[in-house]
Formats: structure tokens, sequence, C-alpha cells
């Protein structure tokens, strides 16, 4: 699960439940590249450290520290550009399972392949949006 629907949930949670957490959440939106990258973590930090969680939070500030030392918004650009063209790869297989599933007939290999197609779809638009942030 990416990270920044962890914030939503976390923040949801403490919407439900009354609470607040410790910092409250940045909002990420109106930032890109590495700049959001770093603001989701920072939100993540922020989110285990109102839970009490001291293990995610050491190992979320050791991540911060790597993807500040390493992060450059052309190679970020790139890695995101190689995960679409994999999602569009997989997605593709999924619907060439899919047509060979309706050549064969059978209703419960049609509904597996489907399935599958369906989250290579989801998957597919998730990285498109990412691609985009």
């Amino acid at each position: 699960m990416p990270s920044f629907v962890k914030s939503l949930a976390a923040a949801a949670a403490c919407a439900v439940f009354g609470t607040l957490p410790a910092q409250a959440a940045t909002d990420c939106s109106a930032q890109r590249g590495c700049a959001a990258k770093f603001c989701e973590i920072e939100n993540d930090i922020a989110a285990a450290q109102a839970q009490n969680n001291t293990r995610r939070e050491a190992g979320l500030k050791k991540a911060l520290a790597e993807a500040r030392a390493n992060c450059t918004d052309s190679r970020l650009q790139s890695q995101r550009e190689a995960n679409v063209r994999e999602k569009q790869s997989k997605m593709s297989e999924r619907e060439q399972e899919l047509k060979e599933a309706r050549a064969k007939g059978k209703q419960d290999k049609i509904d597996k392949a489907q399935r599958k197609l369906e989250e290579a779809q989801s998957e597919y638009n998730a990285a498109l949006v990412e691609l985009n942030r």
C-alpha cells in the first residue's frame, strides 16, 4: 500500500476516533518529485509517532535520510516511467489471458482472468497517478 494511502488511512482513523496526531499531517499534493516523497515520509513519521510505533518511526527516519541523500527528480521520474511500462506490460499480458480463457469458454477461468485484469488495470492507473506527482 502506498505511503500516502497509509497516511490518509491514519488521518481518517484519527478523525473517526476523535484523536489528533502529535503533528498534523501536511498536505503534500502541491509538491512534486522528491519534495513530495519527503513530505509523505515525514507524514508517515508523524503518524508513527502518534501511534507510539517506535520501530516504524525509526525505519521511516532511516528511509527519509536515504531518500534525502539519494533522491533526484530525474531518477525518480525514470523509475516511475519504468513502473508504468511494467504495469502496462502486465495489463497486456492479463488481457491476453482473458482472451484465451474466453476462447476456452470455462466461466470460472474467465472470471479469474477478469479479476486479474481488473487488478492489473488498477495497478496501472495507480502507476500513472504516481508518474504525474
